[in-house]
Parts: C-alpha cells; structure tokens; sequence
C-alpha cells in the first residue's frame, strides 16, 4: 500500500487503508504507464551521454586499437569506469528520491486531515536500482557495438 496512517487510532488507520487501495485502483494502470515512460526516458538520456562520452574518446579509442587492445580490454576501459558511475549514482540517489517523494506527498496532501506517511519498502528500492542497471546494460551492449566500430584510420588522422 502506497500510504498508510499512523496506528493511533484503528478507525483512523482502517480510513488510510481505504484511502491507499482508493488511490491504487484509481491510479495503477496511470502508474504502469508512468513507469514505462520514465524507463523509456532513462533510456534515452543514458544512451546520450554515454555516446558524448564515447564519441569525445574516439581518437584515443583508435589509437589503442593501433597498440594492440583487443575490443574487449577497450569496453572494460570505458564501459566499466561509466558503469561504476551509474551503479554508484542509483544508490546515492535513493536519500534524495525518497526525501524529495516525502516533500511533495506533504505538499500534495497537505489540505488533507490526516497525517499521510510515505512508506517505501526496501524491496521496491531494490528493484529500482535493479532496473536502472538493467536499462543501463542495454545502452552499455549498444555502446560496445559503437566501440567495436570506432575506426583505426582515426588515429592516423592530422589532429586539427
């Protein structure tokens, strides 16, 4: 249940319960698709500034090819160091969601009589960070094929 009440009072708790499966019948298909977009422009936003960061790497990217790196070392190079960034990222900004979910809920229901709790269990933390990294492997799979394609004429090209 998205909201629940303080236990003071069971009348008053048996009110949020209502409240909260009020809200999630009315509203969850909405979510669903609120999910979808965000994942969707996660997607996209990760695909772009991992592709700046590959693209401004592209020369040096060619001349370790000239040297001798295999693709694979050359991914575990660059997709390993964004990749650590992205993980570290999701975790950090589980304090900051939560408290700036908690913010609006106040804001939003503060008209509202009640004292309306933001309970967000661990395991749906979980599989947050959990799709975040998921999202982020297929961006990273599409990437190592941009890698893979970076050129060896490149490094011989006159830096202008």
């Amino acid at each position: 249940m998205p909201f629940c009440l303080h236990p003071a009072d069971d009348g008053v708790l048996v009110f949020g319960k209502k409240v909260g499966a009020q809200m999630e019948s009315s509203m969850g298909d909405m979510m669903m698709l609120l999910v979808g977009v965000a994942i969707a422009i996660y997607i996209v936003l990760m695909y772009l500034l991992t592709k700046t960061i590959i693209e401004r790497s592209a020369r040096s990217i060619s001349y370790m090819k000239v040297f001798g790196y295999r693709d694979a070392e050359i991914d575990k190079l660059y997709l390993l160091s964004i990749t650590e960034v992205v993980v570290v990222s999701l975790i950090a900004a589980i304090p900051l969601v939560t408290a700036f979910i908690a913010f609006l809920v106040k804001i939003v229901f503060m008209r509202y009589s009640g004292n309306f709790v933001v309970d967000l269990p661990f395991d749906r933390l979980a599989i947050e960070v959990a799709l975040g990294i998921a999202c982020y492997a297929i961006v990273a799979f599409l990437h190592s094929r941009r890698i893979k394609k970076v050129p060896l004429a490149l490094a011989l090209k006159i830096q202008e």
